[in-house]
């Protein structure tokens, strides 16, 4: 199985300016195994250690955070002499705040010693000590310019493809020549489907490519979602772990809606936000839910003009939306039966994680909102998202998705015609075309033109 972040791994490795480096995401996107496959095809040897279930690993960082005083200890944990041509992994890093405080070390004293540190709930990890900071306790510092971050998401399309023995097909859709690929059309969404119903994670694609079984592969999100349930009790207290069961239960239902902002009354009747925003946001910082914040003017910077109390909320992970709205294998059959499942949440899902793991995600040390979409103030019309300018523009590029092959989108040509923006873009069921400022883009390439022309990657 390939991930595209590899390369992103390669060039943190050749920077003059290299940092420790800290892979951040949700548990079983596939941390562990990108670290290790760096470390076994990009360097002599790796050191691997854990702080997951390691008290001892965590106790020995207590004391002075000198590289000098923990190179014999991480050696001696990981079984690995650790030089210059050794990948040191810290795997697990949010369990030990005192080992997130020494990566500022190893770059100030150890910079030719590359490390890579692995966290599930780096930004849970933060919150925590800023409470800790707040109650006057002693509060590790974050190492501030220290480090560098790499978000890992779920398999993208173009992933999911070469992990089912597509690669051929993934080199086409990567010329974007529409002539060329014309003629695939019809499988490439053949295989959309597939992937709508399996989704991104690891486990699940792995399953899917052994035995192309959807029952396998659904018992393997059913296996996810069960072990998350179990963190909510592991990572939060009683009365916290029971309000995150409930947000997370309730953003299949917010997504279902046509209007797809998060309401909390969708929790139950009377609930408030004031009640629940602190388990809406322990499943962002744990990675699980995806926030999109709404925009009331498209203008650049987009976060300057965000209504904090109005946003949208996304899993994840597409397959495991499906998951948890019982959505039936039997559905893989049914083009329009699948794209329009929940009122096409499924498709609105799939372009916000295409566009968070081809190159949208920024190097920030918290999880926050870096989706956006636009809301009209004046005729209340949406825009599904809306990004700050790539490399085609300077201005923010809106972004309508559509389920089938119907392109009537009001919303996006009113936009276009009073914004007047160099790039706008449709992404649907239907072959690609142009039609002025607005590019159609098939959603099966979506995520590619979108890495290649908008994040410039």
């Amino acid at each position: 199985m390939k991930r595209q972040a590899i390369k992103e791994l390669q060039r943190w490795k050749a920077s003059p300016r290299r940092k420790p480096l800290i892979v951040s995401g949700a548990r079983q996107v596939g941390k562990t195994w990108l670290m290790k496959e760096f470390g076994n095809t990009c360097f002599e040897r790796f050191a691997y250690v854990t702080f997951d279930d390691n008290p001892q690993l965590v106790a020995a960082f207590e004391g002075s955070l000198s590289p000098q005083r923990l190179l014999p200890i991480l050696q001696a944990e990981a079984g690995v002499r650790i030089d210059g041509n050794t990948l040191l992994i810290l795997d697990e890093i949010q369990e030990s705040p005192r080992a997130i405080q020494s990566l500022k070390y190893f770059n100030e004293q150890m910079p030719h010693l590359p490390v890579v540190a692995g966290g599930s709930a780096l930004g849970l990890a933060l919150r925590r000590g800023k409470r800790a900071q707040e109650e006057g306790k002693p509060r590790p510092s974050f190492p501030v310019g220290k480090v560098s971050f790499l978000d890992l998401y779920p398999l993208n399309f173009s992933e999911f493809l070469g992990g089912i023995g597509e690669e051929l097909l993934v080199e086409l859709v990567e010329t974007l020549d529409w002539e060329a690929i014309a003629p695939f059309h019809d499988r490439l969404i053949e295989l959309l489907k597939q992937y709508l119903f399996v989704g991104g994670m690891p486990e699940a694609v792995l399953a899917f490519a052994e035995t192309a079984d959807p029952a396998d592969v659904r018992r393997v999100h059913n296996e996810l979602l069960r072990s998350y349930n179990a963190d909510f009790s592991k990572y939060a207290d009683d009365a916290l772990a029971e309000r995150i069961r409930r947000v997370w239960r309730a953003i299949p239902a917010n997504l279902a809606k046509e209007n797809r902002k998060f309401m909390f009354s969708k929790i139950r009747e009377s609930a408030r936000a004031r009640e629940y925003e602190d388990a809406l946001q322990w499943l962002i910082d744990t990675s699980l839910a995806i926030p999109s914040s709404c925009v009331s003017l498209p203008l650049s910077p987009l976060a300057s003009h965000e209504d904090g109390d109005v946003f949208k909320i996304y899993l994840l992970d597409v397959g495991l939306l499906g998951a948890m709205n019982n959505l039936g294998a039997r559905t893989i059959l049914d083009s329009e039966a699948l794209f329009n499942s929940f009122k096409g949440s499924l498709a609105e899902q799939l372009v916000a994680q295409e566009m968070l793991a081809n190159g949208l995600a920024g190097d920030s040390a918290e999880p926050d909102s870096k989706l956006h979409y636009f809301v009209n103030p004046s005729t209340r019309t949406e825009i599904d998202f809306i990004i700050d300018g790539g490399t085609e523009a300077v201005r923010p590029i809106p972004i309508e998705v559509k389920s089938g092959v119907n392109l009537k989108a009001k919303s996006l040509a009113a936009f276009v015609k009073k914004y007047q923006p160099p790039l706008a873009m449709r992404t649907s069921l239907a072959s690609p075309s142009q039609d002025g400022a607005i590019r159609d883009v098939p959603l099966y390439a979506f995520g590619t033109y979108f890495r290649q022309r908008i994040a410039g990657r």
